[in-house]
């Protein structure tokens, strides 16, 4: 009676400590985004001067797109918990399987909001244009290729959320997967300029690179969010997770390695400027700081399989402190993907 009544006393405590942690990863990834545009000089100017937008708007560009990038692993992580880590072979999803869909519902809105208002405050920057004058400019605006991505992403995204609301089976959960994954490719393709030789090879890898970290990372915050409620299916869980990992990891680090190149590439004359490129320019700093926080993960991922795992679900175990360093770790490392996005 008393061990059942802790375990329930500890459900209760759950969402508290999941809002501070979420509090927690959006401040480090803030943090680590702050830095590394200032230390590459990236920060957005007050470059209105007569009539454009103030710095305020400038600094929206980047916040939305954390934001966003933060929602859209939540969306992910929830939806990959229902689909892959609960799944229950395409059956009607259990009580973990339905909170883990509205809570991708209510991430997907979080996305859809911050894609729209990203897309407005992103126009205002680059036409140069006060936002409350846009209207204006609406044809101009819509003809900016970023503009245009971060539209029809919003309204994916949107209609994702719609559609998974009251989804009752991990098979039409599966749906909302690829309309997620289809959602993440127009940003995507559009983070190159469209003048760079080596924009083909370098996009690709980007698609895969933002699906497979998305996947990761959502899929650790997925386990941490729904996996503990079930002493029994933990474990069960726990290896659906590392499976997911495994394989994502080896996407991350392969589609990554061949984005940076690219990029590297395309910023100098060719592949054989690559390594004075990423020595001598901002965005080189920022690549390496990043592929050091990568480093990290895959060493605490690696230290978290070696684990005695006994009673995961006791908050003071050993996995479960490796667990939140490594979602600290995550977090930092989406800061720095945000700057480098908008370092070239």
């Amino acid at each position: 009676m008393t061990a059942a009544r802790g375990q329930r006393v500890a459900r209760h405590r759950m969402p508290g400590r999941l809002v501070a942690g979420g509090v927690a990863a959006v401040a480090v990834a803030t943090v680590a985004l702050v830095i590394a545009l200032f230390a590459a000089g990236s920060q957005p100017q007050n470059a209105g001067g007569l009539g454009g937008p103030d710095l305020f708007v400038s600094w929206l560009v980047p916040f939305f797109r954390l934001i966003s990038t933060l929602a859209t692993v939540g969306c992910a992580g929830a939806l990959l918990a229902a689909v892959v880590l609960l799944r229950i072979d395409g059956g009607p999803l259990g009580v973990q399987g339905r909170r883990a869909v509205r809570d991708a519902s209510n991430s997907a809105i979080i996305w859809a909001v911050c894609a729209f208002a990203g897309a407005v405050v992103t126009a205002a920057v680059m036409l140069n244009t006060p936002v409350r004058l846009l209207r204006l400019r609406l044809d101009d605006a819509l003809g900016v290729p970023e503009v245009k991505s971060l539209l029809i992403t919003g309204i994916l995204v949107l209609a994702l959320a719609i559609g998974i609301r009251r989804v009752q089976t991990s098979s039409a959960a599966s749906l909302g997967v690829l309309v997620a994954i289809g959602a993440l490719v127009p940003t995507a393709v559009t983070t190159y300029p469209r003048n760079e030789s080596y924009v083909v090879l370098a996009g690709i890898a980007l698609v895969i690179h933002v699906i497979a970290a998305t996947t990761w990372i959502g899929g650790l915050a997925g386990l941490v969010r729904y996996g503990r409620a079930s002493r029994s299916g933990l474990p069960i869980v726990l290896e659906r997770y590392r499976q997911v990992a495994y394989v994502s990891s080896i996407a991350v680090v392969a589609s990554g390695l061949i984005t940076a190149a690219g990029r590297l590439a395309a910023m100098g004359n060719g592949w054989g400027s690559i390594f004075s490129t990423l020595t001598s320019d901002p965005y080189g700093a920022l690549l390496i700081a990043k592929v050091a926080a990568f480093a990290i993960l895959i060493a605490l991922a690696t230290l978290h399989r070696t684990r005695d795992h006994g009673d995961l679900l006791h908050a003071g175990r050993p996995f479960w402190k490796v667990v939140a360093t490594e979602l600290a770790t995550m977090a930092l490392t989406l800061g720095l993907s945000v700057a480098l996005s908008q370092t070239a």
